[in-house]
């Protein structure tokens, strides 16, 4: 093929790419000669040709501290998860809450990657939204958290208690316990199983994902609850957690003989509170779906508190 030949080959191939339509998984690039691929974006290769798909303000505004590369952590109704960049930009009701830079949805919904430093954001996508968002999420969850006509202010009817479902605040478990006091009540304690499961399924309800330090404790080698009485183990209250290392399982039978479970089969899962605390106050975690499971009591976590005195 002669030269003069190749040149017009090459030149209608720029003329088409510059003309095509990007795919609903592509964005052009700045100089419209090309359209590469979403996961192409910042991925130390520059795809485009005039290098803005690795520009340095773009990528640093692309890349997420928490989630894979093209993803980014989304908040909805107490809720968070990665989702892919394109998801978190889709309008939805509610809108995703982060930290994205709302100029990387300018981006994608226009579909052209564009000098970021010269891109103007609509302002209902700045951060004083998103606040003023989350402020409409907290309105929705009062009811089922800081307030009751039933109940003292700052607590809510769960049952035949009132409860104070703090989630907004993170702090030690000493630190829970004195403003669970100073409010007019104490950290929860479980009366039975019911009462236990009837929690569980509020803070479910209520859609909160914090987590919550209760009034069990270790302290001289016993798990108790605030009043001293032992804190039951086992099942239905206490998690289950994975360890790295497989351990035996022994059983004594009804007669009193001892020997390794199941032909000594090694197991990897254990239920809390381990044999060796992995720390020393109790708290319900979102993590473990809400069961009870032992935790450092400098760990900074929401107090859930009963009222001592609903009059």
């Amino acid at each position: 093929m002669s030269s003069t030949v190749t040149f017009i080959v090459l030149l209608l191939s720029c003329y088409y790419t510059a003309g095509q339509e990007c795919s609903s998984d592509e964005l052009r690039c700045r100089d419209n000669t090309r359209c590469i691929p979403l996961r192409y974006i910042c991925d130390n290769d520059n795809d485009c040709g005039d290098n803005s798909d690795e520009d340095e303000t773009l990528c640093d505004a692309w890349r997420s501290e928490t989630c894979d590369r093209g993803q980014y952590m989304c908040e909805r109704f107490g809720d968070a998860s990665c989702v892919p960049i394109p998801d978190y930009c889709e309008a939805s009701n509610p809108p995703c809450t982060g930290d994205l830079d709302p100029r990387i949805c300018h981006i994608v919904n226009d579909g052209k990657i564009q000098n970021f430093s010269t891109i103007i954001v609509n302002p209902a996508t700045t951060n004083l939204n998103r606040s003023k968002i989350r402020g409409e999420e907290l309105k929705e969850v009062v009811n089922f958290t800081l307030s009751h006509p039933a109940c003292p202010p700052l607590f809510t009817l769960v049952g035949d208690q009132c409860l104070s479902i703090l989630f907004v605040n993170n702090v030690t478990w000493g630190e829970s316990r004195h403003l669970c006091q100073l409010i007019g009540g104490d950290l929860i304690t479980f009366r039975n199983v019911s009462h236990f499961a009837s929690v569980i399924q509020h803070l479910k309800e209520s859609k909160v994902t914090a987590d919550f330090w209760v009034g069990g404790h270790y302290e001289n080698t016993e798990w108790t609850w605030l009043d001293g009485s032992p804190m039951e183990h086992g099942s239905p209250f206490w998690t289950v957690r994975y360890s790295d290392l497989c351990k035996y399982r022994e059983v004594t039978t009804a007669l009193n003989i001892t020997r390794r479970a199941n032909s000594g089969s090694c197991y990897r899962y254990y239920q809390a509170p381990n044999e060796f605390p992995q720390g020393e106050c109790v708290a319900l975690t979102f993590q473990h779906f809400y069961y009870m499971s032992d935790e450092d009591c400098l760990h900074r976590k929401s107090p859930l508190c009963v009222a001592t005195d609903r009059n």
